[in-house]
């Protein structure tokens, strides 16, 4: 275990930043500003507002203003699409929104290589710069952004925003979903106090009913409602990297790493829930096809096998409750795999 590391890492979070699209350019900002990345959802739209603020969403039972990012760039009006996708920031003050194109990737800024913007651009919410090759990057100042909002207050917005929203519809059932899954406090940030020594979280993978000791379970999660950054040259059962308020895990295919088979009447019913869980050395964003149940496992209800086949299911001991079998994830053997993790021995032999 002392010389591995896991195969998605993130070196240094103070420097990490998310980049987005706007147009043909890329713009960034510092990833522990970043609460969550989700689609475009359905905003509130009062009848006055003042420049810049596209409406209002009820985030987590807040409500926080959404930003015009493309008017503070004084970038022309652009329709929205269902793909946009939209950032909660936290600031200095307060909790905001912007909508953009794409939320494209992450990438480590070094201090000493990001550049200053010499005079007034963006109207000076981009301070600095970043190189990558040819590509630049600019960077938003949380600070000057909020400024520029609360300024704006004072001045009335002419852009009626209800007009460059998905009109039919379809979409407007789509987006209204995703309004209310955003709305919701989470399901559960699990806590010992609240749930007892006892639960389980009980999940599906094909034909298969596991269960995960919630103890280890930080929050149930629709994947649906997060963006997830593709990172290059990782296993297939590594799907990328979500951002959880803040915090940066690692999206883990269960069914692919256990080497379940994909059942073909239900392949195409794939599951977008997942259970994120924590440990000394991982993040972890387990998929599973679906969460079912919170139950209550005794000991006396669970007996451990010792058995090859089982253990190779990541299978640790079998609950019988009710006639029913419920098999208890072996969650120690899951997140010391080998296949997690990259042995630093062999980079330092060069």
């Amino acid at each position: 275990m002392e010389f591995r590391k896991p195969v998605i890492t993130i070196e240094d979070p103070e420097n990490l930043h998310l980049c987005f699209e706007l147009d043909d350019k890329i713009y960034a900002l510092n990833a522990k500003n970043v609460l969550e990345v989700t689609t475009l959802p359905l905003i509130n739209k009062p009848q006055k507002l003042p420049k810049f603020i596209v409406g209002i969403l009820n985030y987590n039972d807040l409500f926080i203003n959404v930003i015009d990012i493309r008017k503070v760039f004084n970038l022309p009006e652009k329709d929205f699409a269902l793909s946009n996708k939209v950032i909660i920031i936290k600031g200095e003050e307060s909790l905001l929104a912007i909508i953009v194109d794409e939320v494209t990737d992450f990438f480590t800024a070094l201090p000493s290589h990001i550049q200053r913007v010499m005079g007034e651009n963006y109207s000076s919410v981009i301070k600095s710069f970043y190189k990558i090759d040819e590509t630049i990057i600019n960077i938003v100042d949380i600070h000057s952004l909020e400024e520029i909002i609360k300024k704006a207050q004072f001045e009335e917005n002419t852009t009626n925003y209800a007009d460059l929203f998905p009109q039919d519809e379809e979409s407007v059932c789509i987006m209204q979903k995703r309004k209310n899954e955003i709305a919701k406090i989470p399901v559960m940030n699990l806590d010992t106090a609240v749930y007892g020594k006892d639960q389980y979280i009980v999940f599906r993978l094909a034909e298969h009913t596991y269960c995960i000791y919630s103890f280890y379970v930080r929050e149930l999660i629709n994947l649906k409602n997060f963006s997830i950054t593709k990172i290059p040259y990782t296993p297939e059962f590594i799907i990328g990297i979500i951002n959880l308020k803040g915090n940066f895990y690692s999206v883990l295919d269960l069914k692919k790493f256990i080497g379940i088979e994909e059942n073909p009447d239900t392949k195409n019913n794939k599951g977008n829930k997942v259970i994120v869980i924590e440990s000394t050395e991982l993040k972890l964003a387990l998929l599973v096809d679906d969460i079912t149940n919170i139950i209550n496992i005794s000991a006396e209800n669970t007996e451990t096998k010792n058995d090859k086949r089982l253990d190779s299911l990541f299978i640790k001991a079998e609950a019988y409750i009710d006639g029913e079998v419920y098999n208890i994830l072996n969650l120690e053997k899951l997140i010391n795999d080998e296949r997690l993790y990259i042995d630093n021995t062999t980079e330092s032999s060069y």
